[in-house]
């Protein structure tokens, strides 16, 4: 089986079911270019490779994403834990890892999303997440037998707190820049992310 086909078989889970409590309205449906922050998000994976299934709790992301012809699973539970669940109990369970992806991040490029699936792909034992420099962020891939510790998570810190209970260990694959971790907090943060767009990633 090819990369590309392989990228397929990883579950990949775009956690969209945040508040925006510090940015005052939906950000995921704030406009970066003539695209909404998510759909930036979902096209940079698909065209990595993946498949990304939508998990929110927003009627109006989940209208979006059946107007774009997305996946989307969409659920009422309060915590990230139930976020991370309602996907994985949306996709099959045979899945070859397990892909969280903040649904914030539009900026994170195909060529470091497919760089940190092929390192998973030749160890899929170890996690993997993207990073730059000396720091670690977002999105990471978990083996696959992590599935049922996943499910049984309780609480609101994310699934790392899986593998240092399993001492499952973690490499860090870097991204081509450092923007490309970059998530929407606040309006300052969505106006530094299209300043980079603008500058280096509208073509």
């Amino acid at each position: 089986m090819s990369a590309p086909e392989a990228i397929k078989d990883i579950g990949c889970i775009v956690m969209a079911s945040g508040l925006s409590a510090r940015y005052g309205r939906d950000k995921l449906l704030e406009m970066l270019g003539n695209r909404e922050i998510i759909l930036h998000t979902v096209g940079s994976l698909s065209a990595a490779g993946f498949m990304p299934l939508v998990v929110t709790r927003s009627e109006a992301v989940a209208a979006l994403m059946k107007r774009e012809a997305v996946a989307c699973a969409l659920h009422d539970g309060p915590l990230k834990s139930d976020t991370m669940r309602a996907g994985l109990e949306a996709l099959p369970p045979d899945a070859a890892g397990w892909l969280f992806m903040p649904a914030d991040q539009p900026l994170a490029q195909p060529a470091s999303l497919r760089r940190l699936a092929a390192r998973f792909l030749n160890c899929p034992a170890r996690a993997v997440r993207l990073g730059f420099g000396a720091d670690a962020g977002s999105p990471v891939l978990f083996p696959a037998a992590c599935r049922s510790a996943l499910l049984a998570y309780r609480g609101d810190r994310g699934g790392m707190d899986v593998l240092k209970e399993r001492r499952i260990p973690c490499d860090v694959v870097s991204a081509e820049y450092a923007w490309e971790l970059w998530d929407v907090d606040t309006p300052e943060g969505m106006d530094r992310l299209r300043e980079v767009y603008s500058q280096f990633v509208r073509s």
